[in-house]
């Protein structure tokens, strides 16, 4: 399924607007016969690395014959392709879009409430799978038990309930022409994007981490093979339903937008058009905490190694 999309809507995604942007940013006339051509290389080269990373730790996963990290695996290259292509797209805009045209705005008069976006009861099963399986880990788990990896997937799913109330919250400016269809452009992708992370960065990691706490609580010593592939069935459930969701979301989003002037090719009066979701102070918070967070915990034993 990574292949497909890779193939599919990754490779070409610079495109998505036609080829008179990149990555949403407005370019001149012959753009990709000359300076167009650096930028797709520079871009098929971050792809292409990440994909390698991906790869290679499969193959190491196979080599090992440690299937149980499967679910790592899978998490992590999601946790590390995402902020890697908006990291791309954020260095592209610094430089590409130096000096966007002015246009006249819009305003938005309704208010947005987080039921509207968020399901309350979904969240709080989630933040109880977590507790229940802190109290299956704490009451089953050995003495050497490895507590790194469960910090990692708490945090990461837990943190996911702030972030999309920051997501809620975050918008870019409207133009004053087609109004309406941009405003339903960003709804429809304001909700797809709340609606991916929450499925491949919060209930990814809850069904991780409650299946890995209720397989130590069934075989305290030894989990069962059979329930290391159970988790790995369910996780994987949850990892395909996901991509499903990405792959429907991708197609949606180009369809609403094909014919739309991108936010990040104008700018207002008052100030520049951006990402959407680099254009929120509270979201940008918000993810340099969480990210952050993971990056802690990861670096956390190989500085404690060192030192």
């Amino acid at each position: 399924m990574l292949t497909y999309a890779l193939v599919k809507h990754i490779w070409n995604a610079p495109l998505q607007n036609g080829t008179g942007y990149f990555f949403g940013i407005e370019v001149p006339a012959g753009f990709y016969e000359g300076a167009g051509r650096r930028w797709m290389t520079g871009y098929h080269a971050t792809v292409a690395s990440l994909y390698t990373v991906w790869a290679v730790a499969l193959g190491a996963i196979v080599v090992t014959r440690r299937w149980q990290m499967t679910p790592l695996w899978a998490g992590g290259f999601a946790l590390l392709f995402v902020p890697a292509m908006f990291a791309f797209q954020a260095w592209t805009r610094h430089r590409l879009g130096v000096n966007p045209p002015v246009r006249p705005v819009a305003l938005a008069l309704e208010t947005r409430r987080l039921s509207d976006y968020i399901s309350w009861p979904m969240e709080a099963l989630a933040v109880a799978l977590v507790a229940l399986s802190w109290w299956l880990l704490l009451r089953h788990a050995g003495a050497h038990f490895d507590w790194l990896t469960p910090a990692i997937l708490s945090w990461a799913a837990l943190g996911m309930i702030p972030g999309k109330m920051a997501m809620v919250r975050l918008s870019f400016p409207l133009p004053a022409e087609r109004t309406e269809e941009h405003y339903r452009f960003q709804d429809a992708a304001r909700r797809y994007w709340i609606r991916l992370s929450g499925i491949m960065f919060e209930w990814f990691m809850v069904v991780v981490l409650f299946g890995g706490a209720l397989m130590h609580a069934l075989s305290p010593m030894r989990p069962a093979p059979v329930w290391r592939w159970v988790v790995l069935a369910c996780s994987f459930a949850v990892w395909g339903y996901g991509i499903i969701v990405m792959f429907r979301g991708m197609r949606e989003m180009k369809a609403m937008s094909v014919d739309l002037r991108p936010a990040g090719s104008w700018r207002t009066p008052f100030r520049r058009a951006t990402l959407m979701m680099s254009s929120s102070r509270p979201y940008l918070i918000w993810f340099a905490i969480w990210f952050g967070g993971i990056l802690a915990f990861i670096l956390y034993p190989l500085c404690k190694a060192r030192f």
